[in-house]
């Protein structure tokens, strides 16, 4: 392969960092074109094609239609075919879902979400990595009003973490399945998965997390009906907090009130996770 598409991405590269300092779309107006032609031609090189990958996404204007980033988004998965476990790549399908998403072209901030995902399964080799592309991806699914693809994200954090024996990651995916549990309307559920998520606490020094969790729980029992022991599960977490995180012990009491003052009522839950999945994950695995 000869030198000259190495060298159009890197002259590309080179005027990256003022196009980002620069207001208006000039710099990308002026190569749009030959962007996705020099990384088609750098795929014989793609070390340096995915530089240009991840470095091109943040100065893509909100504008831009659909079908030039789905071109590139195609490219990007070429690239994956040659070097699948690329953290560089999986940053530039991390920057493509931001941007794609700060655009409303949510079906495609999908795409470029999984593509990152697809890369940290197969290195397998860092739980939080994969996590904070889980996160990311549930923030596309979540913008598309797709509950239940949020909670298999956060099922599969769950999953990993577990794999991984890393009882802090273990204890925060209770958590915040318990809280996913809680916003779907399942409050049975929510407090099996943040009684066990309280109970991995216990044996970390986390207490802000572990009085989040408590402050959670209190809400789900509440919400259930079990306003006694809610009432127990918020004087824990109050326990934990004050003399160390007062504010946060505030908030904890307006909760509190909050609940108090709302007359008590049946909540039928959302019909949006029960209607869309006939799975809901297994608090008991755990």
């Amino acid at each position: 392969m000869s030198d000259e598409p190495r060298h159009a991405v890197a002259r590309l590269r080179q005027g990256l960092p003022a196009a980002r300092r620069e207001p208006g779309h000039a710099w990308f107006d002026a190569h749009r074109d030959e962007l996705p032609a020099a990384l088609r031609d750098a795929l014989g090189e793609p070390e340096a094609a995915i530089a240009l990958f991840a470095d091109v996404w943040p100065v893509v204007p909100a504008d831009t239609d659909e079908a030039w980033s789905r071109e590139l988004l195609d490219l990007g998965a070429e690239l994956a075919a040659a070097l699948p476990t690329s953290l560089l790549l999986a940053t530039g399908f991390r920057r493509a879902a931001e941007s794609l998403r700060g655009r409303g072209a949510l079906r495609l901030a999908a795409v470029a979400g999984m593509r990152e995902l697809a890369i940290h399964r197969l290195r397998d080799d860092d739980p939080d990595a994969a996590a904070r592309a889980l996160h990311d991806l549930a923030t596309t699914y979540r913008a598309q009003g797709r509950l239940h693809k949020v909670v298999n994200c956060a099922d599969e954090v769950l999953e990993l973490y577990l794999l991984h024996d890393d009882q802090p990651g273990v204890a925060r995916a209770l958590a915040h399945l318990g809280e996913l549990m809680i916003e779907a309307g399942r409050f049975d559920s929510a407090v099996k998965y943040l009684s066990r998520a309280d109970k991995v606490f216990e044996d970390l020094e986390d207490v802000p997390e572990r009085a989040r969790c408590l402050t959670l729980l209190g809400r789900a029992l509440w919400s259930a009906g079990d306003r006694a022991v809610a009432h127990r599960r918020f004087n824990r977490a109050l326990a934990l907090l004050i003399g160390t995180d007062d504010a946060a012990a505030q908030r904890v009491r307006d909760l509190v009130a909050d609940l108090e003052s709302v007359p008590e009522q049946v909540d039928q839950g959302h019909a949006d996770l029960d209607q869309q999945t006939g799975h809901e994950p297994d608090p008991g695995r755990a």
